[in-house]
């Protein structure tokens, strides 16, 4: 696998990632506390998972999910919003890279859907933890009463769980493709113009929203 290819596949679901984020990612925080993660993690397994299999390299996981960090922190050059509504979901992006690039170094083709929500589990945990004892953030997970967060854990599991699980039985079976990408189609021009696409929306709506 060369470099350049890397390069290239790195960026591009990089930069889908981050116009993900810039657009449903702000309209499914809308919903009530704690559904978001149940929709946004599977998406951003999705790609880190995509990004991996296509360059068969473990780090393109952790490279994928720092350029849809970045993107977010993008958010950074607003005067009017706080240094902290940016950074957090920028460390968050990566911390999910942390428990997906963990889940790849064990991930064998059984058990899917027990590994999937012990992967989600760990998720939800480290993200409910990380508010708590880091960020802070006004409104949380974190916040709720014990019973209730306990509760969110729990279906945040369930739901990732079976929606990571049943993408990856899929594409076992079919060999399954939301996005098709085919590196030798994808020119310089690509990745990049999916970056600048992914800051104007970031920046967009985070002045809307």
């Amino acid at each position: 696998m060369n470099n350049k290819r890397t390069i290239f596949t790195i960026l591009f679901f990089g930069g889908l990632w981050g116009i993900i984020e810039a657009t449903l990612g702000y309209l499914v925080h809308f919903l009530p506390t704690g559904f978001p993660g149940m929709i946004m993690f599977p998406i951003a397994f999705y790609f880190m998972y995509s990004s991996y299999k296509n360059t068969n390299k473990q780090s393109a996981v952790f490279f994928t999910a720092l350029v849809a960090g970045i993107i977010k922190l993008s958010d950074l050059f607003i005067p009017l919003k706080s240094a902290m509504s940016a950074i957090n979901p920028a460390v968050s992006i990566v911390l999910e890279s942390l428990i997906v690039f963990a889940f790849i170094k064990i991930y064998s083709e059984n058990r899917i859907y027990i590994k999937s929500a012990l992967m989600s589990f760990g998720w939800v945990l480290l993200f409910t933890f990380s508010q708590k004892f880091i960020f802070q953030p006004a409104e949380g997970l974190y916040l709720q009463p014990m019973m209730e967060m306990i509760s969110f854990i729990i279906l945040n599991t369930i739901v990732s769980g079976l929606l990571i699980g049943t993408f990856l039985k899929l594409k076992q079976n079919t060999n399954f493709q939301i996005v098709k990408y085919n590196y030798k189609k994808v020119n310089f021009a690509t990745p990049i113009l999916l970056l600048l696409f992914a800051v104007f929306l970031e920046l967009s709506n985070s002045l809307l929203f």
